[in-house]
């Protein structure tokens, strides 16, 4: 097993709460936000912005594709932002991830979208074999094409710090990761079948598991997290 593997694994060690339990990444590094001035109390909402914070340009960790569309809610910011610190501690000679759109200013539609309207949703970009990505948007990959280890880095600095609602991305690159991570000894059959799909029917592919099934997703991953107060936005 790769050192890689080893600090990963140990990251999973915890029990899975929503997503996945522990501590492993912490947010002191990013923007605070007053929710007294917002009226706010842990809740948000998928439909509209409120009292958002725009994610810091920070180069040495990801690349803001449109910073206009790069509102985000603070825990969207918090988990962008420490998963940039963590990846560049684990894979130094990775790309900076790519960060495309989040939600405009104050929310509500974003051309191109049915999402991205609360701060809550972003798209990030996958790794091509090399820990590669290119800085001016994200690159269409077939599955055989897709680096698991850098991909797989980046997914599981998110999904432990418990705040991921679910992850969407095309099948075939989820079958790779899926593949990764068992022969890789990072999940137990049991742990990798409570993040990805179920086997099966497309409802169960696109509606079971953390990491699930989206079409148009060969390029990125499309990230929801919860709430402050752990709920699901819009619930």
């Amino acid at each position: 097993m790769t050192f890689l593997a080893l600090v990963i694994n140990a990251a999973f060690a915890a029990e899975y709460g929503p997503a996945l339990e522990g501590d492993l990444l912490a947010s002191d590094a990013a923007p605070q936000r007053d929710t007294a001035d917002t009226g706010e109390s842990g809740g948000c909402s998928d439909q509209f912005l409120q009292g958002g914070v725009q994610l810091p340009e920070l180069p040495l960790f990801y690349v803001r594709a449109q910073p206009n569309t790069s509102w985000a809610s603070q825990d969207m910011v918090d988990l962008l932002v420490d998963a940039g610190r963590h990846m560049s501690w684990l894979l130094p000679t990775a790309s900076p991830f790519v960060v495309g759109d989040i939600s405009s200013e104050r929310g509500g539609y974003l051309a191109g979208h049915v999402s991205h309207r609360g701060g809550i949703d972003a798209d990030v970009g996958i790794y091509k074999k090399g820990a590669w990505q290119q800085s001016r948007g994200f690159t269409t990959l077939a599955p055989s094409e897709l680096d698991v280890e850098a991909t797989w880095a980046l997914a599981s600095t998110m999904l432990a710090t418990n705040k991921v609602d679910f992850i969407l991305l095309d099948r075939g690159h989820i079958a790779r990761l899926r593949a990764y991570v068992l022969s890789a000894g990072l999940l137990t059959d049991e742990e990798a079948a409570r993040i990805f799909p179920a086997e099966g029917s497309r409802a169960l592919w696109e509606n079971t598991g953390i990491v699930r099934h989206a079409p148009h997703h060969q390029d990125h991953l499309h990230v929801r997290v919860l709430c402050s107060d752990g709920r699901r936005g819009g619930s």
